[in-house]
C-alpha cells in the first residue's frame, strides 16, 4: 500500500509541473493541464489540473524554490506521511525523490513546450499536455 501511495504523491509532482522547453523560467505554463497516468500495465486515469501563474512561477524557480513548493505540496496532499529527499533540474528535465516510509520513489519529468512525459521508478507514467486557459 505504501509503495502506490508513494508512487502517487511522486506522480501528483510530476501532473504539477506540467509542460515547458529547456530554459527554467518556461518549464511551466500556467492553464489547464490534462495528465494520463499509468501505474503497471493498468488502463491510464485522466485528470485536469488548473496551473496557476504563482504556481507556475515557483515551479520554474530555481532547485531551491522548486525544492520548497514541492515540499508544501507534499505535507499538504500527504498529511505528512512523505518526504522530499531530492529535487534535482538539468535543462528541461526535473527528477524528485519523494520516500514514504521506507519506500522512496524517483520521477524524472522530461518537458517539451506544451506536453511532457514522465516516469517513476516504480513503474508510473504520466503524459500531459496543455490544454489552454484554466476553466
Amino acid at each position: 500500500m505504501k509503495r502506490i501511495f508513494c508512487g502517487g504523491a511522486v506522480a501528483l509532482f510530476a501532473l504539477l509541473r506540467s509542460g515547458g522547453n529547456a530554459l527554467g523560467a518556461d518549464r511551466v505554463q500556467p492553464g489547464q493541464w490534462e495528465t494520463s497516468m499509468t501505474m503497471g500495465s493498468g488502463k491510464p486515469a485522466v485528470t485536469t489540473h488548473c496551473i496557476t501563474a504563482d504556481e507556475a512561477k515557483l515551479m520554474n524557480g530555481d532547485v531551491a524554490t522548486l525544492r520548497r513548493y514541492v515540499e508544501q505540496s507534499t505535507a499538504k496532499h500527504t498529511a505528512g506521511r512523505c518526504v522530499v529527499k531530492n529535487v534535482e533540474i538539468q535543462e528541461n528535465r526535473t527528477m524528485v525523490t519523494i520516500a514514504c516510509g521506507k519506500t522512496s520513489v524517483t520521477s524524472t519529468t522530461t518537458y517539451h513546450g506544451d506536453h511532457y512525459e514522465s516516469s517513476s521508478s516504480n513503474g508510473t507514467r504520466l503524459l500531459g499536455k496543455r490544454l489552454g486557459a484554466c476553466k
